[in-house]
């Protein structure tokens, strides 16, 4: 019960605080030309999702709504958090660096000293980070800053408070961007959003062998996405 709290909250504060937002950034095509720059150094960041794979619930209003909604899934989270590694996101994150690496010869993981999120605001228009990074070019001796974000993964239901409104799907969210650490400008930015509809009959407990390539679909998805991105 603890778990359906604390997530029907975080879905809430996301819900909020996007309806807050300002104008979205779009996406940034990447500026091969900065990459070509003699002797530039790149460092790469990889931060993972905040929890394991699960059934991330939408539109699922009330908590009461949502206990419904979290009951209606309960086996299929239940699959997902024993089976599903983190062993495709690996992947992902070195299929990340290894193209960065054929754009530029100095590419190398970095840890980031504090939480993005815990860094300054930067009060910039569309096409620079909303947290100032310029700091970073001294901290970790980088021109430029990549950045894997994974958000969720698992999969996908969307409800109307609690009546779904589909079946669920293979998911996987995240951000890659790359910020220029002399201007903070993005030189790249690129939301991942991929769905995948399950093909036949999705309720097939206990290894939901649809959904399940469904998620597996969508993690092909955002590789060859990726691929054509860098």
């Amino acid at each position: 019960m603890n778990r359906i709290f604390k997530t029907f909250f975080a879905a809430v504060m996301v819900l909020v605080l996007a309806a807050c937002g300002s104008t979205p950034q779009p996406t940034v095509a990447l500026n091969t030309n900065i990459l070509a720059t003699p002797d530039l150094k790149i460092g790469f960041a990889y931060i993972p999702p905040k929890e394991g794979a699960t059934t991330h619930i939408y539109g699922a209003a009330c908590l009461l709504c949502y206990g419904v909604a979290s009951a209606l899934t309960g086996k299929l989270d239940s699959h997902l958090e024993s089976s599903i590694t983190t062993q495709e996101l690996d992947n992902i994150k070195q299929l990340v660096l290894a193209e960065y690496q054929t754009r530029a010869e100095n590419v190398t993981y970095v840890e980031l000293p504090n939480p993005i999120n815990k860094m300054k605001k930067f009060k910039g228009e569309l096409g620079f980070a909303k947290r100032d990074f310029r700091n970073l070019k001294t901290e970790l001796g980088v021109d430029v800053l990549v950045v894997l974000d994974i958000y969720q993964h698992g999969a996908h239901r969307s409800f109307s408070n609690y009546i779904p409104n589909g079946d669920p799907q293979g998911y996987l969210s995240g951000l890659l961007y790359s910020v220029d650490l002399n201007t903070n400008a993005y030189i790249q930015y690129l939301e991942i959003n991929e769905k995948i509809q399950p093909t036949g009959e999705w309720d097939e407990p206990p290894t939901f062998p649809n959904v399940t390539m469904a998620y597996y679909q969508a993690i092909e998805n955002t590789k060859q996405k990726l691929k054509n991105a860098i």
